[in-house]
């Protein structure tokens, strides 16, 4: 099985603060990786590295074997569901699916199908500065269904979700993977991720300080 994703000696310094600390890492095809933590323990910079929104400070981050920030500048056949990037506040839920299409020139998503897909309703008509915490959540992840992407970023995804919501988002990780996506996705709630990810690396202070390998629990 390939490496789609590696990372060598990664560095990144923000003014005095080290946000990541020397991280290697290997990512293959069609599996899901876990990355745990507390909140500012490297996970959110690390995708946004592996993307090529931040720079490394030092090393070489590939995806699907081109250098970021050289060969290319934002990774390539990738998907991202973060909470600070890419949605309108005054659009409803389906208008932002479709700017989004728009600008990837994405002529082959379906956009109602794809909110219905994470449990909303297409014809909604409520603005995004109206949507709930948990509908929001469900929004970015429906924006990083869009396209066919191999790789498929999603940081926090559980976040203000319920029980109900976080079993949701579990059995459609798990789906991508059968559809042979590759799947990154941050938390820190090791139930979650013991039960979605094959391989779970381990943030504490910028670095990786644990790897575990697994088998999804709901295959």
């Amino acid at each position: 099985m390939s490496n789609i994703i590696e990372l060598d000696h990664v560095t990144k310094k923000f003014k005095n603060k080290l946000a990541l600390n020397d991280i290697s890492l290997t990512i293959a095809e069609n599996k899901i990786y876990g990355f745990r933590g507390p909140n500012g323990s490297g996970k959110s910079v690390t995708f946004k590295t592996i993307l090529g929104f931040v720079r490394p400070t030092t090393g070489t981050v590939k995806v699907e074997g081109k250098i970021i920030r050289k060969d290319v500048i934002f990774a390539p056949d990738t998907a991202f569901a973060i909470s600070e990037y890419g949605l309108l506040e005054d659009k409803t839920g389906l208008e932002n699916l479709e700017l989004l299409k728009v600008l990837n020139e994405d002529q082959s998503s379906d956009s109602k199908k794809i909110m219905q897909r994470v449990g909303l309703d297409p014809n909604n008509p409520l603005k995004l500065k109206e949507y709930s915490l948990g509908m929001r959540q469900r929004l970015l992840i429906a924006a990083a269904l869009l396209g066919d992407n191999k790789i498929i970023i999603l940081d926090e995804p559980t976040n203000a979700l319920d029980e109900e919501g976080q079993d949701f988002v579990a059995k459609l990780i798990l789906e991508l993977k059968q559809e042979g996506k590759t799947v990154l996705v941050s938390s820190h709630d090791k139930e979650f991720l013991d039960q979605v990810a094959d391989h779970i690396f381990v943030f504490s202070e910028g670095r990786i300080v644990k790897e575990i390998e697994k088998q999804s629990g709901l295959a």
